[in-house]
């Protein structure tokens, strides 16, 4: 009998060719959209993986869980930007909400897996499973499950690890695919490409503080600590003799501070909640990664308080923001994430 998959279709041409490329591996496939009503799982997305799951010729349910997704998601983010921290809502999404209803999903269905069209690479060596990067390192999106907890690593299945995103497009269009040439969203999709209107449909006030150099002189004003991230050049309102950046935001007396580019750079963090998929070696060196497609820069860890890391790096990273989620490696395989505290 064939194995059974759940794959979570978004209407879009990644997990689209994921659901194919399973069935003509000879899987069962079930196609599952979640409805979030918004911009996530939209009235057109939807509608999109339903033509999409029967044109490949496989079965498709929506799942509703706006209210879960409102609760889990959206409110940390809010509450990350109340905070002074700059969320990274996707990566939580993933294993608050994407792999932990999939997995649910597919024990309803009868599933053994579940897959979506994430480009990185499930390996299972030695009786244990691994997170890697895709072949293709320049699309490669393993930062964004790092989060996720092992037992649903176990279940998952990733197809496009060993793909490009050409060949994926290309495989959709050869196959009749309309999603062929669909674009893919660039920003967090219940938000748009302006968080900060986002955060003032939401509740957030306009309030006048302060923005202040190293040393507390005053340079200028804004209107809410909220609307600035660590590393931010652009917008800031303030000129200087060189350009100037967001180093530091202070939520509590709404002060933004700000320096030169060189101020910027750090060269230790520290990390809570950490999620490891692998065993930590003590006193090896492993490589960070600060933000999707940032640098790495190789780092040791070291245990600093009750579920709080320290991260001492080799060389220094640019605006280590509060809020991110650092991610860890060795080689090509994905030791664990956490979120960057300070």
């Amino acid at each position: 009998m064939a194995s059974s998959v759940v794959v979570l279709m978004s209407g879009g041409v990644d997990s689209t060719v994921a659901a194919l490329v399973l069935k003509e591996k000879g899987y069962e496939v079930i196609g599952v959209t979640f409805n979030f009503n918004s911009r996530c799982g939209n009235v057109q997305d939807i509608d999109d993986a339903r033509k999409m799951a029967k044109k490949i010729g496989i079965r498709h349910e929506v799942i509703d869980l706006a209210d879960y997704f409102r609760r889990e998601i959206v409110q940390y983010f809010l509450d990350e930007y109340r905070n002074g921290r700059t969320p990274n809502p996707c990566a939580l999404c993933n294993r608050r909400v994407k792999l932990h209803w999939g997995v649910k999903v597919a024990d309803e269905f009868g599933g053994e897996f579940v897959a979506t069209g994430h480009y990185a690479r499930v390996t299972h060596e030695e009786g244990d499973v691994h997170l890697k990067k895709a072949l293709w390192e320049d699309k490669s999106q393993e930062y964004y499950l790092a989060l996720i907890v092992k037992e649903h690593l176990r279940r998952l299945v990733l197809p496009l690890g060993e793909m490009s995103k050409e060949e994926v497009r290309e495989k959709a269009k050869e196959f009749g695919l309309e999603v062929h040439d669909k674009e893919e969203s660039q920003d967090v999709c219940f938000v748009g490409k302006d968080y900060r209107s986002f955060l003032l449909k939401k509740g957030f006030e306009r309030r006048e503080g302060l923005i202040v150099d190293e040393k507390g002189n005053v340079l200028g004003k804004h209107y809410g600590y909220y609307f600035f991230t660590i590393g931010q050049r652009r917008g800031i309102g303030v000129a200087g003799k060189e350009r100037l950046y967001v180093k530091e935001i202070i939520p509590d007396k709404n002060i933004v501070v700000v320096a030169p580019l060189e101020k910027l750079y750090g060269d230790s963090f520290f990390v809570q909640n950490v999620n490891f998929l692998e065993g930590l070696r003590e006193g090896e060196i492993l490589e960070v990664r600060v933000r999707y497609r940032g640098k790495t820069a190789e780092c040791t860890i070291h245990p600093y308080a009750e579920n709080v890391y320290k991260v001492e790096l080799r060389s220094e990273l640019f605006a280590i923001t509060p809020g991110q989620v650092a991610v860890f490696y060795r080689g090509d395989t994905v030791v664990g994430g956490g979120i960057i505290s300070g």
